[in-house]
């Protein structure tokens, strides 16, 4: 099997798990007693499962489980580890990923976008398709692009998380 030495498109495929996870938490996580559980409702899992098919996987294995920040971080690195590292790209370009200043810039900018429309995104369910669509759009605008290239410009990047997991 051939598999890509390709930071850039590692970056991306890395960042969509991610905002995948966010997705899932922000819309799916119920607390049931002391503790929160994420519980995707099947026509979701359907509708997961039928326009992103290898996300599915994540969703399956979060569903009807117990999180917590730990245990997201470490199912989402688990997760990584599985599908990229080793299988979709060289066992040398996920370390390279989590230390690129460009993931750590996405994520960041990511997570901001996430922070400034919460109280859109909490007025109704949105598809994780239409949540990307918004955030496309938004990530598009002039002054987000010069926001981007002012960080750049300034040399210093955002954390990002870090996954320490063995790979």
């Amino acid at each position: 099997m051939i598999r890509s030495v390709s930071i850039k498109n590692a970056i991306k495929d890395a960042l969509e798990i991610f905002q995948f996870d966010q997705w899932l938490r922000f819309y799916f996580v119920e607390q049931k007693g002391e503790d929160l559980w994420i519980d995707i409702p099947e026509d979701v899992m359907t509708q997961v499962r039928e326009d992103y098919p290898a996300l599915h996987r994540l969703a399956d294995l979060v569903n009807n489980a117990k999180t917590d920040y730990k245990r997201s971080h470490e199912n989402v690195c688990a997760y990584v580890g599985a599908r990229l590292d080793g299988q979709k790209y060289e066992a040398t370009v996920l370390p390279q990923v989590f230390d690129s200043p460009s993931f750590k810039l996405e994520m960041y900018i990511f997570n901001v976008w996430l922070k400034m429309h919460e109280p859109h995104l909490d007025e109704e369910y949105m598809t994780f398709n239409d949540w990307m669509e918004m955030y496309e759009g938004w990530n598009s605008m002039d002054e987000v692009k010069e926001y981007r290239i002012k960080l750049v410009a300034s040399g210093t990047y955002p954390d990002a998380p870090a996954c320490k997991t063995t790979q």
